[in-house]
């Protein structure tokens, strides 16, 4: 090692204008330490196919650095380097495409004909790509194009100012990719492996989508203090591993937050950044554990999954196992009524009106004091009533006590017979109320059968 320190020399030009483009492509400068430092380049930099122990461009302004298949055994440092167009409209990345299940896909992208500031196909770095404070330009579409690069430390872009999106789709990088502060057109990072975290936090701000569809990061995800702000801020996380999910932003997003299919550990969020009515998709996403940085009770997080206008069964269980973990049972039948209560309006009229009885005398199963109160209300008004209109005994002949309250029972429970109701013949109107109660205690104990066995078989 010391003897492979000795050999690194280091070439520092500081300064300097250079016209025309530098071409280094496929050049093997090994054990040399290459330093552009405040450098002015009229034209490109090429670096295709070059092999460097380092390479720092710290302060320098190009026209473009185009470096596909980059090797550089240390780090790539382009700490407040200008790139391209700086002076142009930013660029955004709108071209969703549905995959036929509602989550939102991205075409793949012709890599040689692709125009981009800063291209890094398939480049590796051994050490990290320092980006702080950077600024790439236009024109097109992707500021940053580096698909398939593979990076030994972390991507380090905090203050980052980028007309275009960055292009990170199948990148591999070991520790995290750090976007605080950083301004960006967009973020394509499709099946982006990281073992560390994604980091777009205090004020990273994306005019376009922020797109880790498949994407596997090992520690966390973050967007705290973030915005995914117009034509095209939105989140696109679909079948997204993470342990960890913030999605804290300052404001509501102005497009969606697509979780479909995603796999979380942890996912945390804040009401004042859910997005709007139809433009939450959690269908298949599943989480341990549901939190938020403010007081958010089941009524409120009822009403988050609410904006899903195509939530299924599925999406209200896992509400509902996530609250049972936590031990509170009672926010987890919650749940599980709200969902019977959505199936429910999806039936046709029959069925919407049968639901709506369930939900009323029983909450479809999950409100089992409510048909102890029903039936207390039912009995004490039988009671009241037959205590002033004794019914004459049947057969006219007095075998039992009168007692109303007992015969009112026998008449509401239909799978008792106390005898009380064989033993008295009530007429006119007394014959009225006992049918309604006869009726109603079917009623009531059919909504209760049913429900309970809705309960059992989706629990």
């Amino acid at each position: 090692m010391g003897e492979e320190t000795r050999q690194k020399r280091i070439l520092r030009i500081e300064g300097a204008c250079f016209s025309g483009a530098l071409d280094l492509r496929r050049v093997r400068l090994e054990h040399l330490q290459l330093e552009l430092v405040n450098c002015t380049f009229e034209g490109a930099i090429l670096l295709t196919g070059a092999f460097i122990e380092s390479l720092d461009l710290t302060g320098s302004t190009m026209r473009a650095l185009h470096a596909d298949r980059l090797h550089v055994r240390d780090d790539l440092v382009l700490r407040g380097t200008r790139i391209g167009d700086t002076t142009g409209t930013p660029a955004v990345v709108v071209d969703p495409v549905s995959d036929g299940d509602r989550a939102i896909a991205s075409r793949r992208v012709a890599e040689e004909s692709t125009t981009a500031p800063l291209r890094l196909i398939a480049a590796r770095i051994g050490g990290g790509i320092v980006l702080e404070g950077a600024t790439l330009g236009g024109p097109g579409p992707w500021a940053l194009f580096a698909p398939r690069a593979v990076v030994g430390d972390s991507l380090k872009a905090s203050g980052l100012v980028a007309l275009g999106a960055l292009h990170l789709r199948d990148a591999r990088i070991t520790h995290s990719v750090l976007l605080d502060h950083a301004t960006v057109g967009g973020v394509e990072a499709t099946s982006m492996q990281c073992e560390g975290g994604f980091y777009g936090d205090w004020g990273f701000t994306s005019s376009g989508p922020v797109r880790l569809r498949g994407a596997n990061i090992g520690l966390v995800v973050t967007f705290h203090d973030a915005l995914l702000v117009g034509p095209a801020g939105t989140a696109v996380l679909s079948r997204l591993r993470t342990p960890r999910l913030r999605m804290d932003l300052r404001e509501a997003p102005t497009g969606e937050v697509l979780l479909r299919d995603a796999r979380i550990g942890s996912y945390v969020d804040s009401p004042g950044s859910w997005p709007r009515a139809g433009g939450l998709d959690v269908e298949g996403l599943t989480y341990e554990r549901l939190g938020s940085t403010e007081p958010v009770g089941v009524t409120e997080r009822l009403a988050w999954l609410a904006r899903d206008v195509s939530a299924s069964a599925s999406s209200f269980e896992q509400l509902a196992l996530s609250y049972q973990r936590a031990g509170h049972e009672r926010s987890a039948r919650r749940v599980r009524r709200a969902r019977e209560q959505r199936l429910s309006r999806q039936e046709r009229f029959g069925g919407r009106l049968w639901g709506a009885l369930q939900d009323v005398l029983f909450g479809y199963g999950y409100a089992p004091g409510r048909a102890l109160l029903w039936l207390m209300l039912l009995v004490g008004a039988g009671s009241a009533w037959f205590a002033t209109h004794r019914p004459a005994p049947a057969n006219g002949s007095q075998r039992r006590a009168w007692d109303p309250v007992l015969f009112t029972l026998d008449l509401i429970v239909p799978f008792a017979n106390l005898g009380h109701r064989t033993a008295w013949d009530p007429t006119g109107m007394d014959k009225s109320v006992a049918v309604i109660l006869i009726a109603a205690g079917w009623l009531l104990a059919t909504a209760v059968v049913a429900g309970a066995h809705r309960a059992l078989s989706r629990t």
